[in-house]
């Protein structure tokens, strides 16, 4: 009896674990099972977690953008130095 218990309990779980409804807010399961019974979430919801989505992929851009710029104002000041320090040392050589 035992056995017939642990087994019908482990079928449950490998059935339940089975189960599509498992899949979460994979987006392959999402598109094949939108608008059907199926369905976890509605196509309203759906839109609005691809607009967050969106929005959170231009912050990231933003960002990124942001931090580009940066490190290429730091670049620019330092070619400059770089250039000055050149002519200086241009200059110097001429009086030698």
């Amino acid at each position: 009896m035992k056995k017939l218990i642990l087994f019908a309990i482990g079928s449950m779980i490998v059935f339940v674990g089975c189960t599509p409804k498992t899949a979460g807010l994979d987006s392959a399961y999402l598109n094949n099972n939108r608008g059907a019974e199926g369905a976890q979430i509605t196509r309203a919801e759906a839109r609005q977690y691809k607009r967050q989505q969106n929005l959170t992929a231009d912050e990231i851009r933003l960002e990124n953008m942001k931090r580009h710029q940066s490190s290429d104002a730091v670049k620019e000041g330092s070619s400059a130095l770089d250039s000055a320090a050149d002519a200086v040392k241009n200059a110097i050589s001429i009086f030698k």
